[in-house]
């Protein structure tokens, strides 16, 4: 792309077209003149449509804009058989006149650079033309050749040829006069000074530019419209449709992190600019992340998805997720410089961790990962989760090498967001501990289990279905993993007060059946879902005066065995037997035990919870119920799809 200085308005869109083609096309290292005048000795000046100070001489370039069959001779010219003026006889003229001025002003001892007239015929925008010459060494081009013959050896009229060096294109510049005013002039729109060409296509042009309004400067992007140069006016009310467009949604996105401040548009009649303010930092796709700490790269994830979060809670989504529009500063600050709003949320939520997995598989924090892999491949993700995991590693401090094995005592904090504050109670693999959410201040219970690596693909499966679901009368699991350095997990859950249904001093009519009923209709919704319990027994319910609840779901058998006969919860009884049958066993044999005297049980196991149902009075029980109740207790209870356990149990009319 050469560089491009106008010293007038084109006039007409040949020379449009014509100038569009040679800035974009010719090497950066040359220097295009656009509607300069030449002076002469008389004074008088002479308007030459573009001045191209190339690698080999200087050129002075005459645009038509001719359509049709030109026939080029050394005297005389015509176009479809009428005659025309040979306008390479009066380029070469204005290039001697300019050889001459530069002679003049050249030091003792330097050459001056040769300089030739040519002429450019455009066509209709480089069609529909045919040049014919007489002489093969006339500089007459189309858009064919131009470019080479202003960039190749070939295209030089001179005996000799010499490269032009960078002093004779400086006394080409000063020969002209007023160069840099004028490029200052074309450079400033307003107070805004355009500094370099990010992209040029079209109508459209991206300029790196400096606000200098006083005694000091700023950074800015100038997003570039220019109507005339587009190829017909549809396409140009898209392009100034969709500016203006942009601009609405930055204004509307205006205090949200992630968003740079844009200033209004700009109109001067020539063209539409939108000034936005350089983004601080650099692209993604060239950000040094080797050298980057934990620390940073999960602030630099956690400023990312606040702003993301900020932008879709306007309305909006970012939709240019390219790693070349998203800017990192040193402080961690993450800007996006292409907000389409082009996808929806979810969608745009997949982008997102799709172009930052790379950053958030270096953290090694299989919490952070594990989200950006699961929401890369579109099965949802939660931006608040997210965030206050981000927050917790980074407040309460995480190391670039493995953390530590963690000592489950008072005060140990649990994947950074749990601080254990009062044992409740222990089995032989597992505790229970009373925590405090340490950013939300709230009270929550967290159980920690050991020796359950064999099963930790189906646990770790349960748990984040549990984790997305939600039912009055199954725990609200807060979350779920694996300890470092260890084989336990721990769960989080909701604090629920109460005790577990053994552990009832005093329990009032019509409780028992107000529980087993609301139980009832967890168990169906889980089951609805395929997530079955495994180990119902009275430890793992916990009841209050309002509601009971069902806890520690698929690891709880040693709690099921070691407070209740290991008959009850043998995995050899219910070998043959559905995981639906299981926990509708568990659960009947729960109340029957807590509610039937010990004596009444024998040694807790099948026969001995049948006997104790026995001992209850049909009649009291609910005939329907009874029956039942033994019908599982017998495994002679098949659950088959659509059944609904309340009305199967006949406690529709006692849930309240």
């Amino acid at each position: 792309m050469a560089k491009q200085i106008s010293f007038g308005t084109p006039v007409n869109d040949a020379e449009r077209w014509a100038f569009s083609l040679l800035a974009s096309e010719l090497p950066e290292n040359y220097i295009l003149l656009t509607n300069v005048e030449i002076p002469t000795k008389s004074g008088q000046a002479m308007e030459v449509d573009a001045l191209v100070i190339g690698e080999w001489g200087v050129y002075v370039v005459d645009v038509k804009g001719y359509i049709g069959r030109l026939d080029a001779g050394l005297h005389a010219w015509s176009l479809d058989g009428r005659e025309v003026d040979n306008s390479l006889a009066k380029a070469n003229y204005v290039a001697r006149v300019l050889a001459g001025n530069v002679k003049h002003k050249i030091p003792v001892g330097v050459y001056a650079p040769w300089c030739q007239g040519m002429v450019f015929i455009t066509g209709r925008k480089g069609e529909e033309i045919e040049l014919e010459k007489q002489q093969g060494s006339l500089s007459i081009y189309t858009p064919k050749q131009i470019v080479a013959a202003l960039t190749k050896e070939w295209g030089l009229t001179a005996p000799r040829s010499h490269q032009v060096t960078d002093e004779q294109k400086e006394m080409v510049l000063k020969t002209i006069g007023q160069v840099a005013l004028v490029e200052q002039r074309n450079n400033k729109i307003q107070d805004f000074t355009k500094l370099k060409c990010l992209f040029i296509q079209s109508g459209l042009e991206v300029w790196q530019a400096e606000y200098n309004p006083g005694d000091w400067t700023a950074p800015w992007l100038l997003k570039i419209l220019i109507p005339t140069q587009f190829t017909d006016q549809i396409q140009s009310q898209n392009h100034e449709t969709q500016l203006r467009a942009e601009f609405k949604r930055l204004q509307a996105l205006t205090g949200c992190s992630g968003v740079p401040y844009c200033a209004p548009l700009i109109q001067d009649g020539e063209q539409l600019v939108l000034p936005i303010r350089m983004p601080r930092g650099v692209p993604l796709n060239i950000l040094e992340t080797e050298s980057l700490t934990t620390y940073q790269l999960l602030e630099i994830l956690r400023r990312s998805v606040s702003g993301l979060q900020q932008i879709h809670r306007r309305g909006f989504t970012v939709g240019g997720w390219t790693s070349n529009c998203i800017f990192v500063s040193d402080m961690g600050d993450v800007e996006f410089i292409d907000i389409k709003d082009t996808l929806n949320t979810s969608e745009d939520i997949q982008a997102y961790a799709h172009g930052f997995l790379a950053l958030a598989e270096q953290t090694k924090q299989p919490r952070i990962y594990q989200w950006y892999q699961v929401a890369a491949k579109g099965e949802g993700g939660d931006l608040d989760a997210l965030r206050c995991d981000l927050s917790a590693l980074i407040d309460n401090g995480v190391c670039d090498t493995l953390p530590e094995k963690l000592e489950i005592t008072v005060g140990a904090i649990v994947d950074h967001h749990y601080r254990l504050e009062q044992f409740i109670a222990a089995t032989q693999h597992s505790q229970f501990w009373r925590a405090r959410h340490i950013q939300g201040q709230y009270q929550c219970g967290v159980s920690v289990y050991s020796k359950v690596e064999s099963n930790w693909p189906t646990l770790s499966n349960l748990y984040r279905s549990l984790s997305k679901l939600h039912h009055p009368h199954v725990e609200n699991v807060l979350a779920f993993g694996q300890l470092p350095q260890s084989e336990e997990l721990f769960i989080a859950r909701s604090w629920e007060y109460g005790a577990s249904l053994d552990e009832l001093s005093d329990i009032q009519l019509g409780q028992p059946v107000m529980w087993f009923t609301q139980l009832l209709t967890g168990l169906q919704y889980m089951h609805q879902m395929d997530i079955y319990h495994g180990a119902i027994c009275p430890k793992n319910i916990i009841c209050n005066q309002e509601k009971a609840i069902l806890v520690n779901f698929g690891i709880g058998l040693d709690i099921a065995t070691s407070h209740y006969a290991s008959r009850y919860a043998d995995p050899k009884l219910w070998a043959a037997e559905g995981d639906a049958e299981k926990d509708l066993y568990g659960l009947v044999a729960s109340f029957i035990s807590t509610l039937a005297p010990v004596s009444l049980q024998g040694d807790g196991g099948q026969e001995g919870i049948i006997q104790a149902l026995n001992s209850f009075d049909k009649q009291w029980f609910g005939e329907k119920t009874f029956d039942t109740c033994m019908k599982v207790l017998n495994f002679e209870f098949d659950v088959s799809q659509g059944i609904n356990y309340q009305e199967a149990f006949d406690v529709v009319e006692c849930l309240v």
